[in-house]
């Protein structure tokens, strides 16, 4: 009997071994690697989380109560359309259209010229604080959020190095022809900025005192939904206001505001209401140096 179970009892111990084999054989789909269920699962298991990059901080810019009575000559440039007239599916004005070719050579001819762009940050704390601007400082703004802004401008200012703030008629966002959420997002994420153009390119004075809120205040609500950062920086459509509707841009919180008006000197007690240079369809590069050297404008 002690025989027979010495004899039987590798038998048993083989059994147990294939035995052991199948189920691993099983648990890896049957040919000796991990089942692709079983290899996901460990995947998500132990691949660590992908870190999103932290935004690019925009600091809110709140114009002091009592500022210094200070004045800088800064030109802000503005345009409207950069665009091939003939091919505009709905006509501007034409002197608010700029051909691209124009609007290139004008760009080149400030860079050649020795001219930096600046920003809203760095106009703002120029005018309030006092913090240096580079040499020959000018602002380069667009009005009205044409889908030129991505297509013809950017590029340009790009190539020359430059920046621009453009403001947006956010009631258009989904309009044909006008930037859409996405590319207000390319705007800012290239460097330049956004700012605020009413919701509706209506004329402020004389508004009700909740439709002024509801377009300037409502304005940067969007985009700040858009770009989830401060929106700074206000143009009245068509440069008309009175005293309601710049109490209501003050309101609503922003820091600088420009008007059509021309000019180039800029006033800390004046921040909501700055001059600006007009840049129109016969306008030439040479014509613009001259302006901004005092030559006529």
């Amino acid at each position: 009997m002690h025989a027979v179970r010495r004899r039987a009892l590798p038998l048993v111990l083989a059994a147990a071994a294939l035995g052991a084999l199948a189920v691993a054989l099983t648990a890896c789909g049957g040919s000796g690697k991990a089942s692709p269920t079983a290899a996901a699962r460990h995947t998500r298991a132990t691949r660590p989380a992908r870190s999103v990059p932290p935004p690019v901080a925009h600091p809110p810019l709140v114009a002091p109560a009592h500022p210094a009575p200070r004045t800088l000559r800064v030109p802000i440039l503005m345009y409207h359309r950069v665009h091939a007239y003939a091919t505009e599916l709905t006509k501007s004005l034409p002197d608010l259209t700029v051909e691209p070719q124009v609007f290139a050579a004008e760009v080149a001819a400030l860079a050649h010229a020795g001219y930096h762009s600046v920003t809203v940050a760095q106009l703002f704390g120029a005018l309030f604080h006092g913090a240096p601007l580079p040499s020959k400082p000018v602002m380069l703004s667009f009005d009205d959020g044409y889908a030129d802004d991505v297509t013809q401008i950017l590029p340009v200012l790009r190539a020359h190095r430059m920046t621009g703030v453009f403001f947006i008629i956010t009631g258009r966002f989904h309009e044909a022809g006008f930037v859409d959420p996405a590319q207000i997002r390319q705007l800012d994420a290239a460097g330049m900025d956004v700012g605020a153009h009413t919701r509706d390119h209506v004329d402020l004075p004389g508004l009700p005192a909740a439709t002024l809120q509801s377009e300037i205040a409502g304005s940067r609500a969007d985009l700040e939904r858009v770009l989830r950062h401060p929106i700074a920086a206000f143009a009245y459509p068509a440069g008309r206001f009175d005293a309601a509707s710049v109490a209501a841009v003050r309101q609503a919180g922003f820091a600088l505001a420009v008007t059509t008006q021309p000019g180039m000197q800029l006033s800390a007690q004046q921040p909501l209401l700055l001059p600006r240079v007009r840049v129109g369809r016969t306008t030439t590069p040479a014509g613009l140096l001259a302006c901004l050297q005092g030559r006529g404008c």
